[in-house]
């Protein structure tokens, strides 16, 4: 479908004549016949059809043209963004399986490209923290199997219990094995015993131990990014872990040590491990860290390690099976020095790689040089990653590289310059440098093609790698961060804004449009003198961006970011903002909010089909997302849900002839509701519809639902029939 480009004069032949006309009286008062026989006013009429058909011409711009004046207002479109996401190899080979970087994964139709090189190895992780448990009561039947069990301690730890050393007790409490069950919550390392993750390698039927020592392991860490909900912004603690203060949000990753566990009889419980890479920022986001195992690793621990000792001991394993397989423990913590603590992790496996949905394509012969300005070539593949592109031209002394750049305008003489358009895979050659010659061949070397929202695939989505044999390749989480390029009719229509704003934040306005320039902000707000902390009394200096996703799968009426969303706003908006402003991105607080209808509908109408169309409409108008809300952008920030209002909205319904009673209107207040003709909201606030029901009649108590039918008379007892068998 080609695009509709913007009309930038609509003036029609009559309005035309009419102007013109209009102009007589300034500069030729003694001219007063107008009529259409005159022949000035033929003129006239003969410089309005020409006038006409100049405008139409004028309106025809190419998009060329209008790409070029972009680019001279310094005005770009969004190109086309790649999704990432994490893969999890598999062998049974007991020499392991090097994968190159580069490595091509497949997601039905969707390319992905290994990021590093890896060596996947038949292992298996279990991650696991030491979890305190509370003081049982004095004489109680779990405090005796405590004493009990202090008394089967070694002589040793008894006799430093008695000298008064602390006693601890404390449970084992693994890593959920899948990262998005929602059932198993995340471990918080930070309030485990000792503050410390601990990762057991697991030894397959195939594994060989011996081949291990000296190696590298790629273990793939996915940290719990979800905000606590409901988010309340004024009960948030100051302490907590998902701070939204831009500089805390991009401050450097904090440090960690890696460590391999000796065993219980050696003199030196730890051995450090070297970190070869980490793309987790010190495990705060999801990511691959690289560790090298030593030249000589210690004998496998027993299934059951002696009970008692100190810190330095792993958790112990209940399932002997599972105990019997651990080649080795890792444990991982911060040092002594740092002011951050590891906290929820959700996941945690071995052999990891980061992959990009992008594909490199072969060697191509673009075609013979012209010695023209303007020689255009097209790549067989697009869009184009930027960058990614290695051409080089034919000329007389043998193939010479030549560079990539945004435009001709500071070309010199000899300079060897081309410029890429990615989302039409064009290279073009111009300006006033050096120019391919006539039969100069051009050829690129490689570039990398991909990107757009088909990459966001599923968890699970990517079952093989391409040219590897021996390895399976899955993604135990969903692809995110992929994106379409933003069209030229959009680029067209925000570039008023662009040229004023200048991408800098200066005003309201700039912050919220800025944020929505980030992969996976749908709604952006921007509220000044607003401090997270504070946020009843204006703060000089402040700006709070609140930012909402573009989608939520585990609330989608009332979607909250994570972690990594505002880490990416905060990114963004940081280099944009004025140096003396505070800058903080926060998340939405949700107001629990019922709604009960009751409705009569107008005869030849079924009551179902309105019933549910009501409700729908009340959903879609408290929504807080676009293309809902009271204007189409979404509930608006602090304003007040009326009952007086939605009942307006309910009775535009087709088919409802009027409300029966009152419409019903509560908040939640503790386990409760509590009805209210108006349920006032903070500037940060927005309403989320807890619960609604919209039945034919009057109105439910407001909150209580639709409730199940009431039982048969009698309390029957139902018993199953069994089917005949002849």
């Amino acid at each position: 479908m080609p695009l509709i480009g913007p009309i930038l004069d609509d003036r029609t032949f009559a309005q035309l004549r009419d102007e013109l006309v209009k102009r007589i009286p300034v500069y030729a008062p003694e001219w007063t016949d107008h009529n259409a026989g005159d022949p000035g006013i033929a003129l006239l009429e003969l410089f309005a059809h020409l006038g006409e058909s100049l405008l139409f011409r004028f309106n025809q711009i190419p998009d060329a043209t209008k790409a070029a004046f972009l680019r001279l207002l310094g005005v770009r479109p969004r190109p086309a963004l790649t999704a990432r996401t994490l893969l999890v190899l598999d062998t049974d080979r007991p020499e392991g399986v090097q994968v190159l970087p580069g490595t091509e994964a497949r997601a039905g139709a969707v390319f992905f490209e290994t990021g590093h090189e890896t060596v996947a190895w038949p292992l298996e992780t279990l991650a696991a923290g030491k979890t305190p448990v509370a003081p049982a009561p004095p004489g109680s039947t779990e405090a005796r199997r405590r004493e009990n069990i202090v008394q089967a301690l070694p002589k040793a730890d008894r006799d430093r219990i008695a000298a008064g050393a602390p006693l601890s007790f404390h449970v084992t409490t693994r890593v959920p094995a899948d990262p998005l069950d929602p059932e198993q919550p995340p471990l918080d390392v930070s309030t485990t015993l000792d503050q410390s993750l601990w990762i057991a390698l697991l030894a397959k039927k195939t594994t060989d131990p011996r081949r291990l020592p000296g190696q590298t392991l790629f273990l793939g860490i996915v940290p719990d990014e979800e905000l606590p909900r409901p988010y309340d912004l004024r009960a948030r603690d100051p302490h907590d872990p998902t701070r939204v203060r831009a500089g805390e949000l991009l401050t450097a990753p904090p440090g960690f040590l890696w460590e391999l566990w000796n065993g219980p009889a050696a003199r030196t419980p730890f051995t450090p491990l070297a970190v070869l890479g980490d793309t987790t920022r010190g495990l705060t986001t999801a990511g691959v860290v690289s560790v090298a195992l030593p030249a000589a690793l210690p004998d496998p621990p027993p299934a059951r390690p002696p009970v008692g000792g100190g810190l330095d001991r792993p958790p112990p394993l209940d399932d002997d099976a599972t105990a019997a397989r651990v080649l080795a423990w890792l444990r991982v913590r911060r040092p002594a020095g740092e002011n951050d603590a590891i906290h929820r992790i959700r996941w945690v496996g071995v052999n990891a790689v980061g992959a990009v949905q992008a594909r490199t394509a072969a060697p191509e012969l673009l075609g013979t040089g012209t010695g023209d300005a303007g020689q255009a070539y097209r790549l067989t593949q697009r869009p184009v990653l930027a960058g990614s592109v290695r051409l080089e031209v034919e000329e007389a002394d043998g193939w010479r590289p030549w560079t990539e750049a945004e435009d001709f305008a500071a070309d010199g003489p000899f300079d060897r310059h081309y410029t890429l358009d990615a989302d039409a895979g064009i290279v073009r050659f111009a300006g006033r440098g050096r120019l391919p010659q006539i039969g100069e061949r051009i050829r690129v070397l490689s570039y990398r093609h991909g990107g757009g929202s088909a990459g966001n695939v599923p968890a699970g989505a990517v079952t093989a790698l391409t040219g590897v044999s021996g390895v399976k390749a899955a993604n135990p989480l969903p692809a995110a961060g992929g994106a379409d390029p933003a069209s030229l009719a959009d680029a067209l229509d925000a570039l008023p804004a662009e040229v004023h704003r200048r991408d800098r934040a200066v005003t309201a306005d700039d912050y919220r449009a800025l944020a929505l320039e980030v992969p996976g902000v749908r709604r952006a707000e921007a509220l000044p003198l607003l401090h997270p902390d504070t946020p009843a009394v204006p703060a000089a200096g402040v700006v709070s961006v609140l930012v909402f996703p573009a989608e939520d799968l585990r609330d989608p009426g009332a979607p909250l970011p994570d972690l990594a969303l505002l880490r990416q706003v905060a990114a963004y908006l940081v280099p944009r903002r004025p140096v003396t402003a505070e800058l903080y991105v926060i998340p939405p607080t949700y107001v629990d909010i019922a709604v009960s209808v009751g409705i009569r509908t107008r005869e030849g109408y079924q009551p179902d089909a309105v019933r549910r169309w009501t409700e729908l409409i009340l959903r879609q108008y408290l929504a807080p997302l676009p293309p809902y809300g009271p204007e189409g952008a979404g509930w608006p920030l602090g304003r007040a849900v009326r009952r007086a209002e939605l009942e307006a909205v309910a009775v535009q319904v087709e088919g409802l002839e009027y409300l029966e009673g009152e419409l019903l209107l509560a908040r939640r207040s503790g386990e409760g509701w509590t009805p209210l003709p108006l349920v006032p909201l903070e500037a940060w606030e927005v309403p989320r519809l807890t619960a609604i029901t919209v039945v034919t009649g009057s109105p439910l108590p407001v909150g209580s639902g639709y409730g199940s039918p009431p039982p048969p008379p009698g309390d029957p007892v139902v018993v199953p029939l069994p089917a005949e068998v002849c």
